[in-house]
């Protein structure tokens, strides 16, 4: 009898242990992903703000288009124009993950 009782204390003390490692496991794998995607979305701000002083710096009246070469994100602007005002729709957006930015602007 005494046996059956080491057993199933053995059985149920594996089996808390292991919902816990499991529950920990979890927590970290989350955190993990959220500090990646805090900062993939740092990184595409800054990379949407750059864009934005940049074409605020050109003269746009022959342009369409820009687009910046990156490995992890897809940066690009379009550019319309309606007589001497330009509007501007600013893409960023990962190429790897479920993170993208616009903003659209108008300049004169």
């Amino acid at each position: 009898m005494k046996k059956a009782y080491t057993l199933f204390l053995t059985i149920v003390l594996i089996t808390i242990f292991s919902v816990l490692g499991i529950f920990i496991l979890e927590t970290k794998s989350l955190k993990n992903t959220n500090l990646t995607n805090q900062y993939l979305y740092i990184q595409a701000k800054n990379h949407k703000n750059f864009l934005k002083d940049y074409i605020k710096e050109l003269d746009l009246k022959d342009i369409n288009h820009i687009k910046i070469d990156d490995d992890l994100f897809d940066i690009y602007a379009k550019i319309e124009s309606k007589d001497s005002t330009f509007t501007i729709d600013i893409f960023v957006k990962a190429k790897d993950y479920n993170i993208s930015l616009y903003e659209r602007m108008t300049k004169e």
